[in-house]
């Protein structure tokens, strides 16, 4: 009845299916389906990353550090957990150097099969909000380490220009933006200014007066602030260095560091304050160049948006914010693998719609009726896409996945409809009652393929497991796109076929050079080929 109805009231049946396309518009447009390269997936750790002053010595962070940690380990959540501190960074800037007024404590939860608790990312905000309370010193940040790239920012923002001032002080400006941007969680630069230095300039024309040069200068330099570890102690057959320079404190005093001395080529001792100039001052912490330009890199973590969605939130903002001339940004981390996959995913499903139209045109030998079962596809979105929305899923790498599997399992049911049509029409049945009859014929085996590939579907669109994230998308992609299509293929494409075969009709009429020729009591056709 429903396709009798859609087959005499076409323009109506079309209109409806042309305002589904529009309602899930519109729900794509309020933002509930983000975007991500792969889910993370929840297992159970997290990583609190603690800043100090930057003049906090190593012994004061390991201290406050261990204060935090026994604050940690009673919470009947926490299973373990490891610092580092002053340490290099696990994050994606780890290179190698570790900073005395840094700590990281990577915290691991018990199971949920174990103990009843939130999820990792909820848990986390409610520790970091109270050791934020507590330790108001401290500048806290906290991210969720997943499945996949653990402990590396999936959002990256390269930033390049010739001057490197200006690029550091655009830098400053991206991260702020970024960190007012929905989503955003930790966000970092990779070159922090403010870092406390000594800066020594020398006079070249004193220390030729006073039988200096510049090896010796720089050897005893490096001897006093860095050390030397030249000498060795052996001990049952073990060598340890023995690393031989200026106390501490001796080392960061300017007025200590003027008083070094130095032995020139007459054996006369001369102090650093006689030819050389001692101030404090700030310097940045690294120095980064990509493609022989000074860069910065900003991070940051996605928290309770995909990534995806992050990163387009803040090009929207720098649309309005716009970068100033001469600094080129890049982006990099999952955001640019995810541009490259989805990508080369839009180049995969538009050939496997050719590759599909192609097959079909050869079994059906017939150009047209493969354009009918193609309309299947379109309506088989609708569901797909408002399943992800319900479902509160991002679309990723694996839900995109499904919708390339969606194409072969949807154009089953519209193939069934256009086959056995076709073998109806040469049994000498019309095109109106052999729809109808197909339709009803095939209605059973669409059903029952349909139904048992959405039960069989229902347990991994439904998962909860270590790594369920990942699938999730594509079962949900799947369901949907099943659903829908069950419904409306039987309706679209009766429609579009008996559409196609009136135009065709129409066409064979005009350019097929079909004559009629009437007499008193009889009627002759002529047809001319």
């Amino acid at each position: 009845k429903l396709v009798r109805w859609a087959l005499n009231h076409k323009l109506i049946a079309i209109g409806v299916i042309i305002l589904l396309f529009v309602g899930i518009g519109q729900v794509m447009k309020l933002g509930i389906l983000g975007q991500e390269l792969v889910a993370q997936g929840d297992q159970g750790k997290f990583v609190l990353r603690l800043e100090y002053d930057k003049n906090t010595s190593l012994k004061r962070n390991n201290l406050i550090t261990k204060q935090i940690e026994d604050l940690i380990l009673k919470k009947p959540e926490v299973d373990y957990v490891f610092s580092n501190v002053a340490g290099s960074s696990t994050g994606a800037f780890a290179t190698g150097l570790g900073a005395e007024n840094r700590a990281e404590i990577t915290v691991q939860l018990l199971p949920t099969t174990k103990i009843q608790r939130e999820s990792s990312e909820k848990y986390m905000i409610q520790v970091r909000k109270e050791l934020a309370e507590k330790f108001a010193s401290v500048d806290i940040s906290s991210s969720v380490i997943g499945l996949v790239n653990a402990g590396q920012a999936p959002i990256e923002i390269i930033l390049s220009g010739e001057n490197y001032e200006d690029v550091i002080k655009t830098g400053n400006k991206l991260k702020n933006l970024v960190e007012n941007t929905p989503g955003a969680n930790d966000v970092q630069i990779s070159v922090q200014a403010g870092n406390p230095e000594l800066r020594i300039e020398l006079d070249r024309e004193k220390m030729a007066q006073l039988g200096l040069n510049i090896a010796t200068v720089g050897t005893t330099l490096q001897n006093s602030l860095a050390g030397n570890d030249d000498s060795k102690y052996s001990e049952m057959g073990n060598d340890y260095k023995i690393r031989v320079m200026l106390d501490a404190f001796d080392r960061k005093n300017p007025q200590e560091v003027k008083d070094i001395a130095f032995l020139n080529a007459q054996g006369q001792l001369v102090k650093l304050s006689q030819f050389a100039s001692i101030t404090q001052s700030t310097a940045p912490s690294v120095l980064e160049r990509k493609d022989r330009r000074g860069s910065v890199t900003v991070t940051s973590y996605n928290l309770g948006l995909g990534s995806g969605t992050v990163a387009q939130n803040i090009e929207k903002q720098l649309k309005e914010t716009p970068l100033p001339a001469g600094i080129d940004l890049k982006w990099g981390g999952d955001i640019k693998r995810q541009q490259d996959s989805f990508g080369a995913m839009g180049v995969a499903l538009l050939a496997s719609l050719v590759l599909v139209y192609l097959i079909m045109v050869a079994l059906y030998d017939n150009f047209i009726y493969p354009l009918v079962v193609l309309f299947s596809i379109p309506v088989a979105m609708i569901g797909a896409l408002l399943a992800l929305n319900l479902s509160m899923s991002n679309f990723s790498i694996f839900a995109g996945l499904g919708v390339i599997m969606l194409l072969g399992l949807v154009m089953k049911n519209a193939i069934l409809i256009v086959d056995f049509t076709n073998h109806l029409k040469e049994k000498g049945m019309k095109t109106y009652e052999a729809l109808l009859e197909s339709v009803k014929e095939r209605m059973r085996p669409i059903l029952m393929t349909t139904v048992a590939m959405v039960f069989g579907m229902i347990p991994i669109a439904i998962a909860k497991g270590a790594g369920a994230e990942w699938k999730n998308g594509l079962a949900w992609v799947l369901i949907g796109g099943l659903l829908s299509s069950m419904f409306l293929t039987i309706v679209l494409v009766p429609i579009m076929y008996y559409v196609v075969d009136l135009v065709k009709e129409k066409l064979e009429k005009w350019f097929g050079g079909r004559k009629v020729v009437s007499g008193e009591n009889k009627e002759v056709e002529l047809v001319v080929e």
